[in-house]
């Protein structure tokens, strides 16, 4: 089950997006942290963490929408309001809150050093498609892909390596989100993320488990600390 208003939950002791937003304040290469949101809570929280919150979100896209209308929602903001022109969208999630303003700024380099479209971090996936299955009709277990699962299929070491969005950095091009209305670029590269720090945040028991990741790194607290 969600957790409600779990950006604002406190997770050992401080709000949920203070992590994100304290990762981005100290990213050396953003010019802002600007926080899109419809809840005035939210904002005056994300405020106190130092971000900005410049507008306060339509409700047309506060609901379940794709997150692509919400950037170009801050975008066009931006270079309406304020008549500057935005280069790169760099799209953070705070509920993958042990991220941190060296994941940001890789991810910034990376795109801009290969020119790619974008650059979003990932994490090594555990739980393979080869093994995946499904249930049919009559309640019999069926491979979920087509291939047989016997034998080398079996042995974790043999299979290729493979990849899935952690949920925390999108690094974009503007004319990439604005134009082709995707946050994921066509030529897009990764920073890969360990998976002790890829955790997000769903359920009671996301929580748990980062607080005692949290606890367990006695250095956590002093680098969010500005």
């Amino acid at each position: 089950m969600g957790v409600p208003l779990k950006n604002i939950r406190k997770l050992d002791g401080k709000p949920l997006i203070y992590y994100m937003i304290k990762a981005a304040l100290n990213s050396k290469l953003l010019d802002r942290v600007i926080v899109s949101t419809d809840h005035d809570e939210i904002g005056r929280i994300s405020r106190e963490c130092g971000a900005e919150v410049p507008f306060k979100r339509p409700a047309n896209i506060s609901e379940d929408v794709p997150t692509e209308l919400v950037i170009q929602h801050a975008i066009k903001f931006i270079e309406k309001e304020e008549g500057r022109k935005v280069d790169i969208a760099v799209t953070l999630q705070c509920t993958t809150p042990l991220a941190n303003s060296n994941d940001i700024d890789s991810s910034i380099e990376k795109l801009i050093k290969n020119d790619f479209d974008s650059v979003i971090t990932v994490k090594e996936v555990e739980e393979y498609p080869w093994w995946m299955m499904k249930l049919d009709d009559a309640g019999l277990l069926k491979p979920f892909m087509d291939v047989d699962m016997s034998g080398e299929t079996m042995v974790r070491q043999n299979l290729e390596t493979l990849y899935i969005p952690n949920g925390a950095v999108w690094v974009t091009k503007r004319d990439v989100l604005m134009n082709e209305n995707r946050i994921i670029g066509k030529r897009c590269g990764a920073i890969v993320m360990p998976p002790e720090r890829s955790v997000d945040i769903d359920t009671e028991l996301d929580f748990k488990i980062i607080e005692t990741i949290i606890r367990s790194k006695t250095n956590f607290k002093d680098d969010l600390e500005i």
